[in-house]
């Protein structure tokens, strides 16, 4: 979504975010307690700190290269990996890695797979994981990173959630779809191959719901839901 778009659509975004105008009970109750639930979580304190503290060491410019998450994405990538509550998450493109806390704040017993290449570079991420490495599997490959984050996952329904942060082969997203993995991918209006997989995911599904402010998006491939998107505000 361009930044025109984005502008143009507002009202509307900000209107079915409070839930009207989705019939869906599914997506009504997912829009009011999951995309925009306002009540603080326990999590949410530790989260705001560490992105001060890159914050408070790096320029505008830096951040950006660093693909600092802010604080709005951060919070709900938390609650969307609390509500489905998976024992398994994959993650492509370390960032800072605090989108990695996040989601491993949820579940003490869930594991990552982090596909990065260049891991060994990044020693900001490194040093954030620091605590979790235990719970980390590290990646160079991205095929074998899918293959063993999907090892013994269900296909009935949703049971786990992966963070796309950079653009990864559309054959790999297709294949975590059909394994009704929940993707909830970032860096939409920045980075125009982002964007474009977005859409081509969406048009993949068959079942199942999108919802989106144009920055950040959840593909939910659920067989039992019927196929809709959703345009919001966060």
């Amino acid at each position: 979504m361009t930044r025109l778009k984005r502008y143009l659509t507002a009202w509307s975004r900000h209107h079915r975010s409070g839930g009207f105008g989705i019939h869906s009970p599914f997506a009504y109750q997912f829009v009011r307690h999951v995309w925009r639930q306002p009540l603080p979580y326990y999590a949410y304190e530790g989260l705001h700190q560490l992105i001060a503290t890159v914050k408070g060491g790096t320029s505008r410019a830096q951040r950006r290269e660093l693909d600092l998450i802010d604080g709005k994405e951060a919070r709900l990538l938390f609650r969307v990996t609390n509500f489905f509550n998976p024992d398994r998450l994959l993650q492509v493109g370390a960032a800072t890695g605090i989108e990695s806390v996040a989601m491993l704040e949820v579940n003490r017993a869930s594991r990552l797979y982090l596909y990065d290449p260049r891991l060994e570079m990044k020693p900001l991420a490194v040093r954030v994981l620091q605590s979790q490495l235990d719970r980390v599997e590290c990646y160079d490959d991205m095929m074998v990173a899918a293959s063993e984050f999907l090892d013994g996952a269900s296909t009935d329904e949703p049971s786990a959630v992966a963070l796309i942060n950079v653009p990864v082969d559309e054959a790999v997203l297709e294949r975590l779809l059909a394994a009704h993995v929940v993707l909830v991918m970032r860096n939409l209006s920045r980075d125009e191959s982002m964007r474009r997989l977005f859409e081509m995911c969406s048009e993949y599904m068959s079942m199942g719901q999108t919802y989106t402010n144009g920055k950040i998006a959840l593909l939910l491939p659920n067989p039992k839901l019927q196929r809709e998107d959703f345009s919001l505000w966060l």
